[in-house]
This record gives C-alpha cells, sequence and structure tokens, in this order.
C-alpha cells in the first residue's frame, strides 16, 4: 500500500513538474514565433502598397504615351489625307498640262510651217487698215504669250504640287520614325508593367506564405495549449488519487487488524505451471501429446504457385500502330490564324489594346497567335520580329507576320493572306480590314 501511494506521488510530482516547466517557456516560444510573422507580414504589406503605387504609376505612363501616340497618329492621318488629295491633284494637273501641251506644239508646229514672219505679214497685208493690221498682230502676240504663260503656269504649279508632296512624305517619314519610338517606349513600358506586376505577385505570394506560417503557429500554440491543460487534468487526478490512497492507508492504520485474518486470507497457491522440460509431473492435468502443430497430411503441395506458363503478353506494351506525327503548335495553321483574324473585322483600333473588342496593330497580330496557335509571340513589333525567320516579302504566305520600318525599329505590323495582301488594325479612326502592299507596302516579313 505503501509503494503504491509512493508511486502515485511521485506520478504526480512528474506530471506538474512537465507542465509546470516548460509551458511558460514553450508559450513564450509561439508568441516569440508568431509576433516575428507578424512583423513580416506588416512589412510585406508596405512593401506591397509601395509596389502597386509603382505599378500604377507605370500604368499612367502608359497613359501618357497613349495620348502622345494618339496625337501623333491623328496627324499621320490627316497627312495621308492630304498626300491623296495631292495626288489627286498632280493626276488631274497632269491631264490637263498634257492636253495643253498638245494644243502648244500643233500652235508651234502651225508657227513653225507656216514662219512668224509671214504670219504677221499675212495679217498686215489682210488688214483693211493700219490699225486693224496692228489689233491682229498684238492678238497674235498676246495668244502666244498667253499659250506660254498657261504653260509656264501650269509647269509652275506642278512642281509646288510636287515639292509640297515631297515634303509632306518627309512629314510623313519623321511621324513614322516616332510611331517606330513610341512603339519602343510602349514596349518598354509593357515590360516594366509586367515585371511590376510579378513583383506584387511575388510580395502577395510571400505576404500569404507567412500568414500560412503564422496561422500554423496558431494551430501549434492552440495544440500545446490544449496538451498542456490534458497534461494538468492528469496531474490534477493523479494528486487526488495519491490523495485518496494515504487518506485509505490512514484509515487502514486507525481500524484493528488481526493477523491470522489478514495472514490467512485466501492464498491461491502458486501452481507451477510444468516447463516443457520437467513435463508430464506432479498431479497436473495429463498432458495430452500436442500434435504436431496441426500439419496437414502431406498433400502434395503444388509447385508455388506457378501458373502453367501461358503466353503472357509483353507488359502492357500495344503493339506498335503507326503514331501520327502531332501538328505544329495548336491549329497553328496559316488557315487557322487567317480564321481567326477574319473574326475581327471591323472592330476599332486603339492605341495599346489587346482585344479581344478594341485592338493596335501588335496587339492584334499577339491576340491572333495566342488564341489561334496557343503562341506568345510578344506585346509589340520588335520582339515580335523575332517570333519567326525573317523573308522578303515575296515570300511572305497566309500567316506570316509583314512589318513596317527598319529591323529593330519597326512601326507597324500586319498579317499576310498571301498574294501581297494583308490583314491588320490599321491606325487611329479605322478598323480592322484587309489591306494591300500596292497601296501601303510593308519593308520585309517573317515566316511563322
Amino acid at each position: 500500500m505503501k509503494k503504491s501511494i509512493i508511486s502515485a506521488l511521485m506520478v504526480s510530482t512528474i506530471l506538474l513538474g512537465s507542465v509546470a516547466l516548460p509551458a511558460a517557456a514553450l508559450a513564450d516560444e509561439f508568441d516569440t514565433k508568431i509576433q516575428q510573422s507578424e512583423n513580416k507580414i506588416s512589412e510585406l504589406n508596405g512593401q506591397e502598397a509601395a509596389a502597386s503605387v509603382q505599378l500604377e504609376t507605370v500604368r499612367a505612363n502608359i497613359e501618357g504615351i497613349k495620348a502622345q501616340a494618339a496625337e501623333l497618329q491623328a496627324q499621320q492621318a490627316k497627312l495621308n489625307e492630304s498626300i491623296t488629295k495631292l495626288g489627286t491633284e498632280i493626276e488631274n494637273l497632269n491631264v490637263k498640262i498634257k492636253k495643253r501641251d498638245a494644243s502648244i506644239k500643233e500652235q508651234a508646229r502651225s508657227v513653225q510651217v507656216d514662219s512668224k514672219a509671214n504670219n504677221y505679214i499675212d495679217a498686215i497685208l489682210s488688214a483693211d487698215s493700219i490699225s486693224s493690221a496692228v489689233t491682229r498682230v498684238m492678238n497674235a502676240t498676246k495668244l502666244v504669250n498667253a499659250s506660254n504663260d498657261l504653260m509656264k503656269q501650269q509647269e509652275k504649279d506642278k512642281n509646288a504640287v510636287e515639292t509640297k508632296k515631297v515634303e509632306t512624305e518627309s512629314k510623313v517619314k519623321e511621324l513614322n520614325e516616332t510611331a517606330a519610338e513610341l512603339e519602343g517606349q510602349k514596349g518598354q513600358l509593357i515590360d516594366q508593367e509586367y515585371q511590376q506586376q510579378a513583383l506584387v505577385s511575388e510580395i502577395a505570394a510571400a505576404r500569404t506564405t507567412e500568414e500560412d506560417k503564422k496561422a500554423g503557429f496558431l494551430q501549434e500554440k492552440a495544440a500545446a495549449e490544449a496538451a498542456r491543460a490534458e497534461q494538468a487534468r492528469l496531474a490534477k487526478l493523479a494528486e487526488e488519487q495519491a490523495a485518496a490512497a494515504k487518506l485509505a492507508e490512514q484509515q487502514a492504520a486507525v481500524q484493528p487488524t488481526t493477523n491470522t485474518e489478514v495472514q490467512e486470507t485466501p492464498v491461491t497457491p502458486v501452481q507451477e505451471t510444468p516447463s516443457t522440460e520437467e513435463g508430464a509431473g506432479e498431479g497436473t492435468a495429463p498432458v495430452t501429446p500436442t500434435p504436431e502443430p496441426s500439419l496437414p497430411t502431406p498433400t502434395p503441395t503444388p509447385e508455388p504457385s506457378v501458373p502453367t506458363p501461358t503466353p503472357t503478353p509483353e507488359p502492357s506494351v500495344p503493339a506498335p500502330t503507326p503514331t501520327p506525327v502531332a501538328p505544329p503548335a495548336s491549329s497553328g495553321t496559316g488557315a487557322a490564324i487567317l480564321a481567326e483574324a477574319a473574326k475581327h473585322i471591323g472592330k476599332p483600333y486603339v492605341w495599346g489594346a489587346k482585344g479581344p473588342d478594341t485592338f493596335d496593330c501588335s496587339g492584334f497580330t499577339s491576340y491572333v497567335y495566342r488564341v489561334a496557335a496557343g503562341r506568345e509571340i510578344g506585346g509589340w513589333t520588335v520582339p515580335q520580329e523575332s517570333a519567326g525567320t525573317q523573308i522578303s516579302v515575296s515570300q511572305a504566305v497566309a500567316g506570316d507576320l509583314l512589318f513596317w520600318g527598319s529591323r529593330g525599329g519597326t512601326y507597324h505590323v500586319a498579317i499576310s493572306t498571301g498574294g501581297g495582301n494583308y490583314i491588320h488594325a490599321p491606325a487611329p479612326g479605322q478598323n480592322v480590314t484587309y489591306g494591300s502592299s500596292a497601296y501601303f507596302a510593308p519593308d520585309f516579313a517573317v515566316r511563322m
């Protein structure tokens, strides 16, 4: 009895010690880890906010570039209209000049045949009077001078229009160069936007990870506190059991005990179980010979489950069937590209737009290739130049890309439909449409 009391007291002491000693340290450890996670989360929230502000700044810069591009492209549209108008004027003037040149040449031939002197003499001699002769000579002179002046004026107008055309084309070239620069800036800003978005996502992921860590620490703390409470409950129970045992011992010590009753309490004789060596001895139940552990009569055991060799097929390898050659990229054929591009005919041009309702030139080509071929070819013209192999415009087939401008400085891109034609998002105020190299010729092509 004393031993049981001592054991109970020892158990309660150990349990109480195991709870009391590390509990505070364990709680402090989890609290420290949770506080560190909260500090890290707060720091990441600050970084995420700063990165988001930077992202908005980049997007604002993109909007600024869009405004510049819209203004520039509006100027281009006006210049193109001006060039078209000038071309019509030049064509009309050329027709008039041709007709007048024919008339002037006819007059010149007449003068050469009849000679000026004879004409003047005939005019003078056939005149009724001197005043009439003078009038005829003056009229003839005026007619010749008028023809000469008209021809000079026509040539002057023609030269003026041609000069204006050259100036306008020079201005268009300048604007195209600026457009190429804007396209490059657009590419840089898009790259910055992607980088900033990646940074924001990375910070958000880190914050989520840290929040998960914090949640884990809280769960571990809760589990530790639950285990601590359970240990405390067990310790208290052990303490109560020890107190009860001590009380029982004290009560037993007070009551008189008879030794005979105590000693002669029926003690079950310890029956020595016969060991296997001392066998069937002494008054124990007769040992029936235990049969050999239930071994069945030796029936011929079949060979260890080896089935009669039936031809086992090769391990699930199907008979070699000719594997079809997979087509390049999903639906990435010229026909699929053109079919997707044709779906967007009539949708308006918006600089920097990437679809599906509005497009700029490079946004249109990138969207079509992403949807029809599952390919990312870049968000602006310059990276799209490297999406395939450069070829001449005459070699372009359906689905190839056509570029305007010098390599590395392009400002427009279209999708070839073959035969010198293409489909593209042209310019502000226009819609996705078909075009021809006869009117707007690209500088090089890329085989896709």
